[in-house]
């Protein structure tokens, strides 16, 4: 319901700062996080609209609510590990060698703590 609330007022006040559309859910796992897609509004079975939580001339506007679904795991530092030549040229070829290269900068540990695709769904 507060996602709903927040979503409508948002939508229907844009210039106020007290409302937002852009919500994160942290799940404890990955099982959660499936069950949990019953809050997007794209989603088919969405609770809005079965459960008529909201009226149905306002399920345009819970539409536009930016729903982020991430289980805790996203941001848990990745582990490092040294890879031999011969993986390393195993890695380059299946088109995974560039992103363990770039793990190996110093800046990897703050670039690791966000999931993949957080901020860029989020900016949306």
């Amino acid at each position: 319901m507060l996602i709903a609330w927040q979503t409508i007022n948002a939508v229907r006040h844009p210039n106020s700062k007290i409302f937002t559309r852009g919500f994160l859910v942290v799940t404890p796992g990955i099982t959660i996080r499936d069950r949990l897609r019953v809050i997007l509004p794209s989603d088919s079975d969405n609770y809005y609209k079965q459960r008529e939580l909201i009226p149905g001339d306002l399920l345009t506007d819970i539409g536009r609510a930016k729903i982020v679904i991430t289980n805790y795991h996203a941001f848990k530092l990745r582990e490092r590990i040294e890879v031999s030549k011969v993986g390393r040229a195993l890695l380059k070829r299946s088109g995974t060698g560039s992103a363990n290269d770039r793990d190996r900068r110093s800046d990897a540990p703050a670039r690791n703590a966000r999931p993949n695709g957080l901020a860029e769904r989020a900016r949306d």
